[in-house]
């Protein structure tokens, strides 16, 4: 063998025995043809590239310091589904499930990466995606030998509606979260804050309100009003009341200086929304949110850019099946989901004013980012 053959040989075995980066910029599932078949959990630089597996599953959520993903495993669709919840690191690979309470939907990070919050069933709500308790599980720094995480009890689900929109204050000690006994309200949520420590000690900040965004300069939600919608099913167009979000209010954590941010007007078609948070922006003049129906069948959402000091509702992207997912570091950008599994989906990034949209990653969708993401 030459002595070049030999240099491409060793070279090529240190880039196979180079080590995995500690740390990653974003995570998202890729979105096979098959929708009887589970995605793949990817983790990536801020752009994209550099993208590698870390595991089989649906929905993905990386911690903010970019060092673990956590993700849902419902293994192989056309079984008896037996869905597992793991955390793994992305540096070793180590990985452990979350046993105790059963999370569904969303897993929420608190900011320093040590716990995560997730809704939680009780025996009659067994199936559905969404639950009606909350659990929270401590996330050490190493998994080193671990094998299991507890879900511990939260809120119990006992006669409870937590809504799947639960946001942590950014020192990681309290929780906002949009909550409602069934008897009261007429089915809309309130939101509340309670420190990690005590949730007994809840305090309604926002009566009427759903989706909280917690970010340095306070709490984000989206109040519910009652809203006439036009909706078409099997051919027949008929009106319908439904009790849905509609503006965007801010509140401190305490519960004062509740503020109305929007007026922005809008035609609720289908079982519609208004808009809904999902984003503060680094600086915290803006909010990124929603605003229609997100739809897999439709496009009538569109991403909404607000102006909290103006209430200024920009639509960056519209008629589409978008939802936001995080501004950029430098809060000129940001980046949304578009699409659903199976059906072209794809994750983008869009500036601010509109301009520049680009795709970052075709055939994939349910991204999350970590605190310095920057794409």
């Amino acid at each position: 063998m030459s002595r070049r053959n030999l240099i491409a040989l060793a070279v090529g075995s240190a880039v196979l025995a180079a080590p995995a980066a500690s740390s990653a910029a974003m995570a998202y599932i890729t979105t096979p043809r098959d929708t009887k078949v589970q995605g793949q959990v990817m983790v990536a630089s801020d752009d994209g590239s550099g993208a590698r597996a870390v595991a089989s599953g649906e929905f993905a959520a990386i911690s903010p310091d970019g060092t673990k993903v956590a993700y849902h495993d419902y293994g192989n669709f056309s079984q008896p589904p037996a869905p597992k919840i793991g955390v793994v690191d992305i540096a070793t690979g180590q990985r452990a499930l979350l046993t105790g309470l059963e999370c569904v939907g969303e897993l929420i990070w608190a900011p320093n990466s040590q716990l995560i919050a997730c809704q939680t069933q009780s025996s009659n709500a067994k199936g559905y995606l969404g639950g009606n308790g909350l659990g929270l599980v401590s996330v050490p720094a190493s998994l080193a030998g671990v094998v299991s995480l507890e879900v511990e009890t939260w809120i119990p689900a006992r006669g409870n509606g937590v809504d799947r929109s639960v946001s942590f204050s950014p020192d990681s000690a309290s929780i906002a979260f949009a909550w409602r006994r069934h008897s009261q309200d007429e089915g809309a949520t309130s939101v509340y804050v309670a420190p990690v420590a005590t949730p007994s000690a809840r305090r309604r900040v926002l009566p009427r309100a759903t989706s909280p965004v917690w970010g340095a300069p306070g709490i984000a939600a989206s109040r519910q009003g009652r809203v006439r919608s036009e909706v078409t099913l099997e051919g027949k167009r008929f009106s319908t009341i439904n009790v849905v979000p509609t503006q965007i209010w801010t509140v401190q954590p305490d519960g004062t200086g509740a503020r109305r941010v929007t007026g922005f007007r809008w035609r609720a078609q289908g079982f519609s929304a208004g808009l809904i948070p999902a984003a503060w922006s680094p600086a915290g003049t803006h909010i990124a949110g929603t605003v229609g129906e997100i739809s897999c069948q439709a496009a009538q959402a569109g991403v909404a850019n607000i102006s909290v000091s103006t209430g200024r509702v920009q639509l960056p992207m519209k008629r589409t099946s978008v939802s936001p997912v995080a501004y950029s570091a430098d809060g000129q950008r940001i980046l949304v989901n578009d699409g659903c599994k199976g059906r072209q989906a794809k994750i983008e990034v869009v500036n601010v004013n509109g301009s520049a949209r680009r795709t970052l990653v075709a055939n994939a969708g349910v991204a999350s980012v970590s605190t310095g993401w920057n794409g």
